[in-house]
């Protein structure tokens, strides 16, 4: 009995398999107002009737005086501007600048990974082991580059 609940249990772990992602992601909170967008990836929002700045966790959208900032801010606002987002908390809660990390949702759709996809911006690759999306961001801007979208075309 005791050979048979071994074999039992190494078929069972053997037949697991490891994805890479992790299974002890955050839970969203919100949903929380959307009152100004700074840039292509830091904004403002009202949590707890306190206003809040955000940066996108994972992604670097260009400088204010780089090849497609406004495009990637125009973007965002158009998005998110004055709508209730969700926020997810990614490894690291807070930036070197004090701004909330995190991953925003706007209904099902995960604008981190958007802006990505679209060439709004890059994977933020400098800081890949704080990023638990950071594979998912890094397959969307490969597949940016490859149909030159946005700032991969005009840039």
């Amino acid at each position: 009995m005791k050979k048979l609940l071994f074999v039992l249990i190494l078929i069972l772990i053997s037949s697991c398999t490891y994805t890479g992602e992790t299974t002890l992601e955050h839970k969203l909170e919100g949903p929380y107002l959307v009152t100004k967008v700074v840039d292509g990836d830091t904004a403002d929002v009202i949590i707890n009737g306190k206003t809040e700045r955000l940066r996108f966790s994972g992604v670097n959208t260009p400088e204010t005086d780089e090849c497609y900032y406004q495009e990637a801010t125009d973007e965002l606002t158009k998005l998110i501007l004055d709508k209730e987002v969700y926020l997810q908390q990614d490894k690291t809660d807070r930036g070197k600048y004090g701004r909330l990390l995190r991953y925003v949702y706007l209904d099902d759709l995960l604008i981190n990974q958007h802006l990505i996809e679209n060439g709004f911006a890059k994977a933020f690759h400098k800081y890949k082991d704080d990023t638990s999306k950071y594979e998912l961001f890094a397959r969307a801007e490969f597949e940016a580059i490859r149909l030159e979208k946005g700032l991969w075309k005009d840039c």
